[in-house]
């Protein structure tokens, strides 16, 4: 029977033993590949869906149009760098951390391809909010 006290599940940190997602990306279970030629497997396209608002918000048109490979972008590779926790739970190899933003920050990781190896910018607005809430507070 499903109560309205059950924790909820976690889909974006999900291991059922043919894929494994971490954050939000799903890979192969077994290899570890977002595109595995073994199993096979091209998991870009639902992963590109989880970031594309994201990097539209940070890329300019230009950018986002002639930079962004979409589905033909280099996939990623999570092997030797995750493993299931005593929670059940994917987690990274060196932090033990469900989600660890340090490692599996797919966002991230596409931004910086596009830009070659830059961190993502903050806005200039997102930057003047900050200071003005930490001048209210």
């Amino acid at each position: 029977m499903d109560s309205q006290f059950e924790p909820e599940q976690d889909f974006d940190n999900y291991y059922d033993g043919d894929t494994v997602t971490i954050n939000g990306f799903i890979f192969c279970g077994r290899h570890g590949q977002e595109v595995c030629d073994k199993c096979p497997t091209d998991n870009r396209n639902c992963n590109n869906s989880t970031v594309e608002q994201m990097l539209h918000e940070k890329l300019t048109e230009e950018e986002f149009e002639t930079k962004w490979k979409g589905d033909d972008r280099e996939p990623f590779n999570v092997t030797r760098q995750w493993t299931r926790l005593s929670n059940g739970k994917p987690g990274c190899m060196a932090h033990k951390e469900v989600a660890c933003k340090e490692c599996f920050n797919w966002g991230d990781k596409l931004y910086r391809s596009i830009h070659g190896g830059r961190k993502p910018r903050v806005s200039r607005l997102h930057k003047k909010d900050k200071q003005n809430k930490d001048v209210l507070h």
